[in-house]
């Protein structure tokens, strides 16, 4: 009995060795790397290694073309002018009849927004309405149209309409109403029937001005936004009263701004518009390396920042543009959000891995989110990248691996 128990004791042990020998095998040849591999996660920024090769802002035209907003008056340097074409289909040809002595009123409605840039609280502001005779695109800018403050050749020099007041800020659309002279209507039924182009209105603002407000206009995906129209009150050939509505077809804007060192400075400016620039030289990590996480920092520069009623931006736009025109869309995008007076781009990690895959450098470009681009006329600038103070420089924060085979 006693051998026995010996025996089955011996056994046991024997598969208990057995059994830890066959699991400590070594792997096999396609998991051996992996059992071997380590990851080492480090992290590196800007205060220890330079990336930046270099910042600047950047002009990239901004188009101010049936965006919903349009822009008009003037402010310390800042100034901006509307242009506004109609639908020739309002025109119709059975109102060829139609003569001067019928027409009671002819009036442009303008519907003001609650955007002001400039002198919010004693806004005032005043404007010509002048017909335009020449073709305009979508690529008119201020210095095509205007020569300083006067109107050029492209434009009749004799103004049909004239608008000199204050505007009270509203939580609403507040309508300004200008009387404009009746007989330019006349003239626009007969060339439209000849098929005449009619290259509508401008307004243009006068050096008096001491804010820039914004009106609501076209949108091309919003048919019901309020936009600017012509009321036309007349009196129909048996007697009776009648309005006829001309509503603005194409709404543009042109802007001119206050110059600054582009070279040197770190400015968004909304509505003309420029971007910050910043090029980057990120040799210095790991070929191929993985970016896990990557955080731009900024810090805004009150002494040169400006902003309407509607307040300094929250949020802001980023993109990797590569060899891609700077006003189309972006092969990376991101984003960034204002923290008190940073502002923080969280996700700048995919353009720094397409680098590392080519020549370990590339450029990015911030500017306003969305529609704030065309819709404000803000000026947000930055610290640049030789600030006195080293803690208000641009800062690139990234956490990084690479694999080690032992």
């Amino acid at each position: 009995m006693m051998q026995l128990t010996r025996f089955l004791n011996l056994f046991f042990v024997t598969m208990f060795l057995w059994t830890l020998y066959s699991c400590n095998e070594l792997p096999t040849e396609i998991t051996y790397t992996l059992l071997y591999d380590t990851t080492v996660v480090s992290a590196i920024s800007s205060d220890t290694v330079d990336f930046f090769s270099g910042g600047q802002s950047k002009f990239v035209f901004a188009q101010i073309f049936n965006t919903g907003a349009i822009f008009l008056g003037g402010w310390n340097g800042y100034r901006a002018a509307s242009l506004l074409r109609f639908k020739e289909s309002n025109l119709p040809d059975t109102l060829l009849w139609l003569t001067e002595d019928r027409i009671d009123s002819v009036r442009l409605i303008l519907p003001f927004s609650n955007y002001v840039f400039g002198d919010s609280i004693n806004s005032h502001i005043s404007f010509k309405v002048f017909l335009i005779k020449d073709y305009w695109t979508n690529k008119v800018t201020w210095d095509s149209i205007f020569t300083n403050w006067n109107p050029n050749h492209r434009i009749d020099p004799i103004p049909i309409g004239y608008f000199d007041g204050n505007i009270e800020r509203t939580d609403s659309i507040k309508e300004i109403v200008i009387p404009l002279r009746k007989g330019f209507i006349l003239d626009w039924l007969k060339k439209s029937k000849d098929s005449i182009p009619i290259w509508g209105l401008l307004l243009a603002p006068e050096p008096s001005c001491n804010s820039i407000h914004l009106i609501s206009a076209q949108f091309v995906t919003e048919s019901k936004v309020s936009h600017p129209k012509l009321v036309v009150n007349y009196k129909y050939l048996d007697g009776s009263d009648r309005i006829w509505n001309i509503h603005s077809a194409i709404d543009a804007s042109v802007v001119d701004v206050p110059k600054f060192d582009t070279l040197r400075s770190l400015i968004v400016q909304s509505g003309y518009s420029y971007r910050v620039s910043l090029s980057f030289d990120v040799s210095k990590l790991p070929r191929l390396a993985a970016i896990h996480y990557a955080q731009l920092e900024l810090t805004i520069d009150p002494e040169n920042t400006v902003y309407g009623t509607s307040g300094l931006d929250t949020i802001f736009s980023g993109g990797y543009f590569g060899n891609s025109p700077l006003d189309s869309v972006p092969i990376i995008s991101f984003f960034g959000r204002r923290q008190g007076d940073k502002v923080i781009f969280s996700k700048v990690s995919s353009p720094i891995e397409l680098w590392l895959k080519q020549d370990a450098k590339g450029e990015i470009l911030l500017y306003s989110y969305y529609w704030n681009e065309m819709r404000t006329l803000n000026r947000i600038a930055f610290f640049g990248l030789d600030a006195p103070d080293p803690m208000k420089r641009p800062k690139l924060k990234i956490i990084y691996s690479k694999r080690l085979l032992r």
